[in-house]
């Protein structure tokens, strides 16, 4: 926009000169041939836009009235990409110097001077405001990237505080099961035996099975919370990392994007999947393998793949894979195999309608 202002201002400076002697015609005509050249130029880019160039150089050689309009002439020139076409106005302007006035000449001169000087400020301008876009969309990028990476760390964090408590709480299971539900048994177990010896006392046989039922219920109350602290310790993520880890029999490529499912899923996910890798060592012969889970709005997608052989169509009423399918339909899922391409296990299961 800064060049249109630039050339607006030439033309309001050349015009009053020409203006001096009224309006003769040949001030129109070289106006209106002025500014439909220079637009050419400035709209055209490459060959067409040296051409107009060109043309806008050579008009005041056989057109003496255009002279004065010489100033838009260095204005487009000054622009160019191209070194000798930057100084081609200078050609016109010499040869002014014997077909002109001294005062036109030098009145054209001066412009064509202040020509030069708007368009070199002008292109450094766009220079420096590209530069300024760039800087800005590097910055932006990185701003997002930073963002990304914030966010992704910040949701590291939070698995590995998950994951710190899953482990915490199976410890605190692991050591509630060893110590006291050991003590537990062994105290019903003396207090069974001390029943026993006790023989006819009836008070103290009644006092003693009133403290084996007592230890009994705390036993059963200690055991469904080991239960509940164990089930809600289980890290599907892990758990599938680690069998892809522990296989030694290929490289398995471990996909997870879900969150957590129901802790009977789980225990399903966890023996399908170490079924599946069982039967790829015993009865492929694949190079690489991949387990995919993927939560979807409305169900879960587990997917395992090899690029082996596979089974044949007979080994299909397999014990294994009967079991994953039974499995699967327990949940109301769907189960499919695919023998293209290697073996392929597809597994689709609906949410339950509380989760949806």
């Amino acid at each position: 926009m800064s060049a249109l202002y630039h050339k607006l201002l030439l033309l309001i400076l050349i015009l009053p000169q020409l203006l001096s002697n009224g309006i003769p015609d040949a001030v129109v005509i070289g106006l209106l041939t002025a500014v439909i050249l220079s637009s050419l130029c400035s709209y055209f880019d490459g060959k067409l836009s040296r051409g107009f160039l060109l043309l806008y150089c050579a008009v005041p050689f056989v057109w003496k009235p255009f002279f004065p309009f010489l100033p838009l002439t260095a204005y487009n020139c000054t622009g160019n990409t191209e070194p000798w076409l930057r100084f081609l106005w200078l050609l016109p302007l010499l040869s002014g110097l014997t077909s002109q006035e001294p005062q036109t000449w030098f009145v054209c001169a001066a412009l064509s001077g202040v020509a030069v000087v708007l368009r070199i400020q002008e292109t450094r301008y766009r220079e420096l405001l590209h530069k300024y876009h760039q800087v800005r969309d590097d910055t932006t990028e990185a701003a997002l990237l930073l963002k990304q990476k914030n966010q992704e760390l910040m949701k590291n964090q939070d698995y590995e505080v998950e994951l710190a408590t899953l482990t915490e709480r199976n410890r605190i299971a692991r050591e509630i099961h060893d110590n006291v539900g050991h003590l537990l048994t062994r105290s019903i177990l003396q207090v069974s035996a001390l029943l026993v010896i006790c023989g006819n006392d009836g008070a103290l046989k009644e006092q003693l099975g009133s403290v084996r039922d007592t230890l009994s219920d705390a036993m059963d109350n200690v055991r469904i919370s080991v239960h509940d602290l164990h089930e809600e310790s289980i890290d599907l993520r892990q758990q599938l990392t680690r069998l892809a880890e522990d296989f030694t029999f290929c490289p398995v490529t471990l996909t997870f994007d879900s969150g957590p499912l129901p802790m009977e899923m789980n225990y399903a996910v966890i023996a399908i999947v170490k079924e599946a890798l069982s039967n790829i060592a015993r009865h492929s012969n694949a190079s690489a393998a991949s387990v995919r889970l993927i939560e979807h709005p409305s169900m879960y997608q587990l997917t395992i793949h090899d690029n082996g052989a596979g089974f044949s169509p007979i080994e299909k009423s397999g014990m294994g894979l009967s079991n994953m399918e039974e499995r699967i339909r327990a949940f109301h899922g769907n189960f499919h195999i695919d023998r293209t391409k290697g073996f392929k296990i597809f597994i689709s299961i609906p949410k339950e309608p509380k989760e949806r």
